[in-house]
């Protein structure tokens, strides 16, 4: 049997079942959701396909495939609330043995996130002892997502932390969270020359892996050492009157040793 581990509930549902019955004839193909059957395969009888009500379970009308050797169908417009449980594939033979085979699989709805979250506001390099503030936000989902902020591989205090969410207005349930930080800069148990600013982004109950987005802020020290522009350049009188004297004594000496090699050379 494969199903989905997680499934979008903006989305289909694919659940699909192979099986060998080897020199046994098929009987039946059942499909259940929390025992509760709502699909059944009978390929000797007409029509061959009876469906059941069950709650959060709609079967799309183009995605039924049921054969001697697997039965696929599609669920379509999943809720979060009645649409996750177990599934159960169950096939059986026919007479006279009427043996059974069956998997289940455990399926959560949810609707994921589709980007990491975002964060805003940071600048490119802080001061040391300068306040730091950025936001993180989450993409929309169901259920809301959870926040978390980590500095340097740490929790940081719950003062420096503020939390808000707001609604989708274009999907029906979906929400989005918004967590910020503020917190004094301190080069105190930094990574190299810079503080490691990540934000953790994860669904209560959904069996997905967390959504990190993770940024290194440069941190500078008040006392460290810095290019001072105005040695780069000449500036002042005094420095431009002693290039100008420098300039003017070197090619007087110059002038004065090709007069005395000239005088030499017309004497001999």
């Amino acid at each position: 049997m494969n199903a989905p581990l997680v499934a979008d509930l903006r989305e289909d549902m694919d659940l699909d079942c192979h099986f060998d019955m080897g020199t046994e004839e098929l009987y039946a193909v059942k499909w259940y959701k929390d025992d509760h059957e709502f699909f059944r395969y009978m390929p000797r009888r007409k029509p061959n396909t009876m469906l059941f009500p069950v709650a959060g379970v709609h079967l799309a009308s183009a995605g039924t495939d049921c054969s001697q050797t697997r039965c696929k169908i599609k669920l379509q417009n999943l809720s979060r609330a009645h649409s996750g449980g177990a599934y159960r594939c169950e096939i059986s033979s026919e007479a006279p043995a009427f043996r059974l085979a069956s998997e289940t699989h455990n399926v959560t709805v949810a609707a994921l996130p589709k980007e990491n979250p975002r964060i805003e506001g940071l600048s490119k390099s802080y001061m040391e002892g300068e306040t730091l503030s950025a936001k993180c936000t989450s993409d929309y989902a169901d259920p809301e997502p959870i926040l978390v902020w980590k500095i340097n591989g740490q929790d940081p205090s719950a003062n420096d932390i503020g939390e808000s969410s707001s609604s989708d207005p274009d999907s029906i349930g979906l929400v989005s969270r918004s967590i910020t930080l503020r917190l004094p800069v301190e080069r105190k148990g930094s990574r190299g020359n810079g503080i490691e600013i990540r934000c953790e982004s994860a669904l209560p109950g959904v069996p997905v892996a967390k959504q990190i987005t993770s940024l290194n802020v440069p941190v500078r020290n008040p006392n460290d050492p810095q290019i001072n522009n105005q040695k780069l350049h000449w500036t002042g009188s005094s420095a431009t009157t002693r290039s100008h004297r420098s300039f003017q004594i070197a090619w007087t000496l110059i002038w004065v040793v090709v007069v005395k090699w000239s005088m030499g050379m017309i004497s001999q």
